[in-house]
């Protein structure tokens, strides 16, 4: 997000990031708004321009400055809705967790399973061909990994416009049966 100030004491144009942007909420100004701001010269141009912006801040109205932060690193969450307009999330308004649909869970035998790569294939019914799987999908804390021959339960899922490592299957939620 970028822009050109234009001003009869920067000839050219003066280069603005977000960043410089001094107003509470969404870093933006609109297209022709009329701004105060302070610049500095470049030593080399920069996209046509021999000023870059320090601060900019809408005319007839003070420039924000951040309240300080608690903690050393801050950020921002900001939504763009269709219309073009903005809003920050906040933690006051997580967005809505979607229901957990149970699914289809399916038994099968661990074929392979490569703990340097830290994938492996299931042999099951469900999965014909075998299904993928990843160690961050397997069930378990520290060091995740299957035995080949060993039993277990997974949500198989059907890969859709491609493959996993040539397998149409990909195993999410990999338990083993004990």
């Amino acid at each position: 997000m970028h822009g050109i100030i234009d001003s009869d004491e920067t000839p050219g144009g003066c280069w603005a990031l977000f960043h410089s942007v001094a107003v509470e909420g969404f870093p933006a100004l609109l297209e022709g708004q009329q701004v105060e701001f302070e610049w500095n010269e470049l030593d080399s141009p920069m996209h046509g321009c021999n000023f870059y912006t320090i601060r900019a801040w809408p005319s007839r109205s003070e420039r924000y400055v951040a309240p300080p932060s608690d903690s050393p690193y801050t950020s921002h969450v900001w939504l763009t809705f269709p219309d073009g307009t903005t809003g920050e999330l906040t933690e006051a308004d997580p967005p809505p967790v979607p229901p957990l649909i149970p699914a289809d869970r399916a038994t099968g035998i661990v074929r392979t399973w490569s703990d340097d790569e830290g994938w492996g294939v299931i042999d099951s019914e469900a999965t014909p061909g075998g299904a993928w799987a990843h160690f961050s999908n397997v069930g378990g804390s520290g060091f995740r990994s299957l035995t080949p021959g060993h039993q277990v339960k997974f949500e198989p899922e059907t890969m859709v416009g491609g493959t996993q490592d040539c397998h149409h299957y990909r195993a999410f939620n990999v338990r083993q049966v004990e």
